[in-house]
């Protein structure tokens, strides 16, 4: 399988209007070829049935049917045991399952039989900075940053600048961040990120523009109004201050951000 075609796999919106071509025929759950056709045109039709299933897993997992991607999924590697996209798959199916073993077993085979598999890459290092495996997550978020044909690779360096945020690498998170929203102007999180970095190097006309933009976009948030307070705190602005913890209040007042906000004014 090519990349361009593992590539366009991230792409599934619905299912795939039919798993065979005109010369096959469904015999209970495998495809049976026609024995007119040359080599050739049998090794393209296993590979057009390999991406079906692929496709059609991935898709039923969108749309949250774990049992109709785990048939379609299993059936691509019963095809091709080394497919690297329907080993991704698995891995994205037992994220949900919350069976971490083998999630990472499905993410290793993956890139190990594709290490270009951008996509692959980038969903393992999800998985890593959800489980607290944060230096390894920055390593293969690296990596995936570099594919320019990758199409989520702004979501790609929101990741990489959240964890070398968490990392301490101030300097390499601005850097990912400021490349998200430049590479994908509508990754709003990006915004939210670049306010709060900005805010901690004390870099407030920064903050309080990306925390605009990102209000702009996003609408009320807890952790942007609790941002916000701290902001406008710090430009000596009173009547903002009372205006964002008054909306804190009001709209989240059952947050952490919230809970944080009555601590910090305590302590004013």
């Amino acid at each position: 399988m090519t990349k361009l075609i593992a590539v366009s796999l991230i792409f599934i919106l619905g299912a795939v209007s039919s798993a065979c071509t005109t010369t096959t025929t469904r015999s209970g759950n495998s495809l049976t070829s026609s024995p007119n056709l040359s080599s050739d045109q049998r090794q393209q039709q296993k590979e057009d049935a390999l991406e079906t299933s692929i496709k059609l897993g991935l898709g039923y997992l969108r749309e949250g049917n774990r049992n109709g991607a785990k048939l379609h999924l299993r059936k691509a590697l019963k095809a091709n045991p080394r497919s690297a996209m329907a080993h991704n798959g698995m891995a994205l199916l037992y994220q949900l399952e919350k069976d971490n073993e083998l999630v990472e077993e499905h993410f290793l085979k993956a890139l190990g039989y594709d290490p270009e598999l951008t996509a692959a890459r980038n969903n393992y290092a999800v998985f890593l900075m959800r489980s607290g495996r944060d230096e390894e997550a920055y390593t293969h978020l690296v990596r995936a940053a570099k594919d320019i044909e990758y199409p989520r690779r702004g979501r790609v360096y929101l990741s990489l600048g959240q964890v070398a945020k968490r990392l301490g690498k101030n300097e390499e998170a601005l850097a990912a961040l400021e490349r998200s929203i430049n590479v994908a102007p509508g990754m709003v999180p990006a915004y939210l990120e670049l306010a709060a970095v900005y805010f901690e190097k004390n870099n407030l006309p920064r903050a309080k523009r990306y925390l605009d933009k990102y209000d702009e976009l996003a609408g009320p948030r807890a952790s942007a109004l609790w941002l916000g307070v701290r902001l406008e705190h710090a430009f000596g602005n009173r009547d903002g201050v009372a205006s964002k913890a008054l909306a804190l209040e009001k709209m989240f007042p059952y947050s952490q951000q919230y809970l944080d906000y009555q601590e910090w004014q305590k302590n004013q």
